[in-house]
């Protein structure tokens, strides 16, 4: 049943593209997109009450893998060869490494802290391209991580809230530094992608990454872990697992793929920067979190850098193509 799902997402697909759909439904898949990967902050925190973060993420990206082998199985035949094996496998490291940490942060932190501080990597990747292609960031690339520094000070001192997790408020605890070192990994696997994903099928490269990330997770779970007892594996446990597979990982890479064709690079960035906002709703909603005004402050002035980054970078690539 795990594989029809997607198998009848992409059949749809095919289907509503041989017609003159409006635009306003591509930018609705995008957005449904963001409003998933939002939603995952909570339910990934969820999943970690039960299993560790490095057996959880093997089994997402393990299943995730041999779904798409499926789904892209003519691509591979077609396209893998040794150049998609090493670049999906560097791309495969930094992405593992990133979602790693991330998640091993989000065991000491919060949702919506995660989610914003996890966003700060749209305002590194200007840097790393400066660090690499040697071009010089823009006045907009300095205001942007001047409005990032500020969110994390405020998101670091905010008031005396619910954290619920070690160390409070009043300071970034260990969970906080750790998701800031997983937005930096997630700067450098986009920088990555950019260098190679002209030359190479998106597909492939999809999959090839995919059994990267559960291979970097699984090792980490062996060096550091036990595994997982059978009573952790629960109904709940499953269908949290299911959601993260299904949903937040193989479907949101199909969308986004599909919808980023028909949208425009600016837009696409504008509607995808509000991740972050829908992760702290939900961690609101859902996971009854308490904020402070002073976080609030903060949040905003991270999701202001992410939108001044997100939208010049789009209009870059408009300018480009």
């Amino acid at each position: 049943m795990a594989c029809l799902i997607p198998r009848r997402v992409i059949i749809l697909l095919s289907m509503i593209i041989k017609h003159d759909i409006p635009a306003w439904f591509y930018e609705f898949a995008l957005l449904l997109t963001t409003v998933i990967w939002g939603s995952s902050f909570v339910v990934l925190k969820k999943a970690l009450d039960a299993v560790a973060a490095p057996w959880l993420l093997a089994m997402r990206f393990g299943l995730a893998a041999l779904i798409c082998t499926f789904l892209f199985r003519r691509r591979l035949r077609n396209n893998l060869d040794g150049s998609h094996l090493l670049a999906g496998t560097l791309i495969g490291l930094s992405g593992g490494a990133a979602y790693l940490v991330q998640n091993i942060g989000l065991e000491t932190t919060t949702p919506s802290k995660n989610a914003f501080l996890t966003a700060t990597y749209c305002v590194m990747v200007p840097f790393l391209y400066w660090a690499i292609g040697r071009r010089q960031p823009t006045v907009r690339d300095i205001v942007a991580s001047l409005f990032c520094v500020v969110g994390v000070m405020l998101i670091s001192v905010g008031g005396q809230g619910s954290s619920g997790v070690a160390g409070g408020w009043g300071s970034l605890n260990i969970g906080d530094m750790l998701t800031l070192v997983s937005a930096f990994l997630f700067a450098v696997n986009i920088v990555l992608i950019a260098v190679f994903a002209p030359a190479h099928d998106m597909g492939t490269l999809t999959v090839v990454q995919l059994y990267v990330f559960a291979i970097v997770c699984s090792a980490a779970g062996l060096l550091t872990q036990e595994l997982p007892p059978s009573s952790a594996f629960t109904v709940d446990f499953w269908l949290q697992l299911a959601y993260l597979v299904l949903a937040c990982t193989v479907f949101a890479i199909i969308a986004q793929n599909f919808a980023q064709k028909h949208v425009s690079p600016s837009r696409a960035a504008l509607l995808m920067s509000f991740e972050s906002v829908f992760g702290a709703l939900f961690s609101v909603l859902l996971y009854h979190e308490v904020v402070s005004l002073a976080m609030c402050g903060g949040f905003a002035s991270v999701f202001i850098s992410v939108l001044v980054s997100e939208l010049q970078n789009g209009e870059t690539v408009e300018e480009i193509t």
